[in-house]
C-alpha cells in the first residue's frame, strides 16, 4: 500500500470557490475512480494560510496514476482549468504508515481499511468534526529513535496517543524525515485536551526530550472534514448514485 498527502494552497478567498467546483465538477460518480482510494478531503480551520489537503491510500504507485488518469478527460477541461486559476501551490508527499502497529490502526498487518463502510461512522456530524495534523520533521536517522522510543512508553500513555487516532505516516517521497499523525475529536476543545494531557505525562515528556536533538522542526494545523459529504469517506458512507 501507498499513502499520498496533496496539499493545495488557495489564493486568499478562494476558498467558497474551490467548494463549489467540486460540487459541480466531482460528484461521486464522475470521480468514483479517485474516491475508492481517498480517505478524505480536508480544509485547514487552523494553520498555515488557506490550505486544501488529500489524503490517499493507493494500492500502488501505478495504481495512483491509473486512477488519477481516469479522472483528466477532455470533457473535464474545464474544471482543471477553474480549479487551477484558484491556486497559488500545490504540493505532493508519498507515505508510509507508520512501523508501529499502535501508530497505525487502520493499515497494519492484521487491517487494510479502504473507502467503503466508515472507519469512524459514529463520529458524530462529520462537518464539525476538528482532525489535527501534527507534522515533526527530524535529523537524518532521527525517526528510527523516534519509533523505538514510543514503544518503550507505558501502555497507558500509548493509548492516550492512540486516542481518536486516525494514523501515523512517515514521508518517502516529499520532504524526507517527515512525520505526520493526524488524529480526529468532536471538537477544537476535545483537540486541545488531548494535546495538553498527552504533553504533560511524564513519560511522553521524556520521549520529547529524548528526540529534542533529533527534531529540527515541527508544526500543528487544524482541519476540517470538507463540507461535501462524499469528500469524508472516514466519517460517512457515501452515496455513489449521486451524479
Amino acid at each position: 500500500m501507498l499513502f499520498e498527502r496533496r496539499a493545495y494552497t488557495l489564493k486568499p478567498g478562494t476558498e467558497a470557490a474551490y467548494w463549489a467546483l467540486q460540487k459541480k465538477w466531482n460528484k461521486p460518480a464522475s470521480i468514483r475512480s479517485l474516491l475508492e482510494r481517498n480517505l478524505g478531503f480536508f480544509t485547514m480551520a487552523a494553520g498555515d494560510g488557506e490550505r486544501i489537503v488529500h489524503l490517499y491510500r493507493w494500492d500502488s504507485y501505478d495504481d495512483s496514476k491509473q486512477r488519477l488518469a481516469a479522472i483528466v478527460t477532455p470533457e473535464r477541461a474545464e474544471y482543471f482549468v477553474a480549479a487551477r486559476s484558484l491556486l497559488l501551490r500545490q504540493e505532493t508527499s508519498y507515505l508510509d504508515r507508520a512501523p508501529v502497529t499502535e501508530l497505525s490502526p487502520l493499515w497494519n498487518d492484521k487491517r487494510d481499511w479502504l473507502p467503503g463502510q466508515p472507519a469512524f461512522l459514529n463520529a458524530g456530524n462529520a462537518a464539525e468534526l476538528a482532525v489535527s495534523e501534527r507534522a515533526l520533521d527530524f535529523l537524518p536517522g532521527g525517526l528510527a529513535a523516534y519509533w523505538d522510543g514510543f514503544g518503550k512508553l507505558s501502555a497507558a500513555t500509548r493509548n492516550i496517543f492512540g486516542t481518536r487516532l486516525i494514523g501515523t505516516f512517515f514521508v518517502t517521497t516529499g520532504t524526507l524525515h517527515r512525520a505526520f499523525a493526524y488524529h480526529w475529536h468532536l471538537n477544537w476543545q476535545q483537540a486541545e485536551t488531548h494535546s495538553r494531557v498527552l504533553a504533560e505525562l511524564p513519560d511522553w515528556k521524556s520521549l520529547m526530550d529524548d528526540n529534542r536533538a533529533r527534531i529540527v522542526g515541527g508544526q500543528t494545523a487544524y482541519l476540517r472534514p470538507s463540507p461535501l459529504p462524499w469528500m469524508r469517506e472516514l466519517f460517512e458512507p457515501i452515496d455513489w448514485t449521486m451524479t
